[in-house]
């Protein structure tokens, strides 16, 4: 038997399996991606890069406050994985900036794999121009993954060119509304507040295997849902960014779904006591139940902070009217303020005391709520108790030796 020198046994295999039609040349890749979108191909030293440009229209009012902010680029991006590791690379991203009262969209698509330095250069370029960038969950993964990317080309310079200023608006949606909407993801929160309905939109675990199957078949049609679905977001986060500007300039008393709680951190982050007042004022007028006692700590504590300790005792005894574990925990937190501020010893004792008593009498009338959280309220109030009696008693013996 002739044996078959490697070179001859790969030829054969090539004979059984017959290669597809070659892919097309990565210029003629990147003509035809852009062509297909009508859009603008730019071409670099280090590759070429697809922009597709889009003006959308806002409505009055949140143009009108995002035309008073520092100049802003909204981010969000699109990659081949979903995580921020070296492997994973952004294929499209989308930044937004103001223009009178429309949003300016450009899409930076990347045509393939050797082209990615020309996006890079191309985005930070766009970052670069504004002094502040806004993303969704930017802070968890699109920053990371950019600063990857750009470490992974030696960009440095590009790196240190990115705006200083980042709002990440995830953590402020979460506070503002994820009590009230259930949830903090973008399109949840998107339709409850903006009530945006995308319809038939290209889901995110999808975007990756749209952008493998352009690769792999050279069909651009894969991508538009991509697009129309990154477009979304940025218009959605410029929104939102505008909703979070007017719900602290006072739009707060007609919104809704809002958690006005979150709104007072969001005013005391920005320094603005007063309104953080004023939103607990309101929201504890209007509170659920279950709700009241979240929402008078944080007026009490904004109440200390002022040096206020009257109206923040005065607070905790409107919560305390009701039979509840909530009603005992509130005269806690009166005996707390009492022994503390005031260093009221037997006044202290008396709220503990009555605090004792509440808790009795929920638990009588069937409003304990479960075993856990009436055990929970009792080793709160006794722990309390015991050590107030302790230091009232122990006062009293001091007081009685001195008058001796």
């Amino acid at each position: 038997m002739i044996e078959r020198s490697l070179a001859q046994r790969l030829e054969a295999v090539r004979a059984r399996h017959p290669a597809g039609p070659p892919r097309p040349a990565m210029e003629d890749r990147a003509g035809a991606l852009a062509r297909w979108f009508g859009a603008r191909l730019e071409l670099t030293d280090g590759g070429a890069t697809v922009v597709v440009e889009r003006r959308i229209p806002l409505p009055p009012d949140e143009a009108a406050v995002l035309r008073g902010l520092p100049a802003s680029t909204y981010l969000d991006t699109e990659t081949t994985g979903l995580s921020s590791g070296a492997g994973t690379v952004p294929f499209l991203a989308g930044i937004g900036v103001m223009d009178g009262d429309a949003l300016v969209l450009r899409q930076l698509l990347l045509p393939d794999y050797p082209h990615e330095r020309a996006l890079l250069r191309r985005l930070c370029g766009e970052l670069a121009s504004c002094p502040r960038m806004v993303t969704y969950n930017g802070r968890g993964f699109d920053l990371p993954l950019l600063v990857t990317r750009l470490t992974v080309h030696g960009f440095f310079a590009e790196q240190a060119s990115l705006p200083a200023r980042h709002d990440d608006l995830l953590p402020v949606a979460r506070r503002l509304w994820r009590r009230a909407v259930g949830g903090a993801r973008l399109a949840d929160i998107e339709h409850a507040v903006l009530g945006v309905r995308r319809g038939l939109d290209c889901p995110s675990a999808e975007v990756p295997a749209r952008y493998f199957g352009y690769l792999r078949d050279g069909s651009p049609e894969p991508l538009a849902a991509v697009l129309d679905h990154n477009l979304q977001d940025i218009v959605s986060l410029a929104r939102l960014d505008a909703t979070v500007l007017l719900l602290r300039a006072g739009a707060w008393r007609t919104a809704w779904p809002l958690d006005h709680g979150g709104l007072a951190l969001e005013l005391l982050r920005a320094g603005d006591l007063e309104e953080a007042g004023r939103v607990l004022e309101h929201a504890l007028a209007r509170s659920e139940r279950g709700d009241g006692y979240r929402l008078r700590r944080m007026a009490a504590r904004l109440l200390v902070a002022a040096g206020d300790v009257d109206r923040a005792e005065s607070v905790w005894r409107e919560g305390t009217r009701a039979g509840s574990i909530e009603a005992a925990l509130a005269w806690i937190e009166v005996a707390r303020l009492r022994e503390r501020l005031r260093g009221d010893l037997r006044g202290a004792l008396d709220a503990a005391s009555a605090a004792d008593r509440v808790l009795d009498l929920a638990f009588a009338l069937g409003r304990g709520g479960g075993i856990h959280e009436i055990g929970r309220a009792r080793l709160v109030v006794g722990r309390r108790l015991r050590r107030l009696r302790r230091w009232v008693a122990a006062a009293e013996r001091r007081l009685g030796r001195s008058a001796a």
